[in-house]
């Protein structure tokens, strides 16, 4: 078997940034960005009975997350999306939207990715400290996602979701 690296710009991450309205709006997040991953955190159940000497462990559930430090590029439609909760204030359903994880280095078909698409909401964390102002967010990952498959036209991505779900 050949293995093959995987390279940063093969993960793509998507943020809805125009949420609430009928067709999603994706933008791509990494402008300004030099670090963005998923923190699974495991939810994990333990229990240990009195009969025993050790415990019992299941894995319950994932709590998602993802923390961004992005450099503030004015015009960029994640930042610009994000920088509008920050000034707005914005809580509840007006920092909820979508993002959609894309593997392309794992195509299905020709040009075809595997996706998952997920509700999340967005949380602002801190804005423009230091010589090189950056906005500081949160990104977490609401519900059960959806499996699918994505294709990408001029930056924009269309995504199907799995038949039979």
């Amino acid at each position: 078997m050949k293995y093959k690296k995987v390279t940063r710009d093969q993960i793509m991450s998507f943020l809805n940034v125009k949420p609430g309205t009928e067709a999603q709006d994706w933008a791509i997040i990494g402008v300004g960005v030099t670090d963005y991953g998923q923190d699974l955190n495991p939810q994990v159940n333990t229990e240990k009975w009195i009969i025993h000497k050790n415990a019992t462990n299941t894995l319950e559930s994932y709590q998602v997350q993802g923390d961004v430090s992005q450099t503030c590029y004015f015009g960029d439609p994640v930042y610009d999306f994000v920088n509008n909760i920050r000034r707005t204030l914005a809580v509840g359903d007006k920092v909820e939207t979508q993002i959609l994880d894309v593997d392309t280095y794992d195509a299905k078909e020709l040009s075809q990715y595997k996706a998952t698409l997920s509700n999340c909401m967005v949380a602002v964390t801190s804005y423009a400290k230091g010589e090189n102002p950056a906005i500081e967010y949160s990104i977490y990952y609401n519900g059960d996602p959806e499996q699918g498959t994505v294709t990408i036209a001029d930056g924009k991505p269309t995504f199907v979701a799995e038949v039979g779900e």
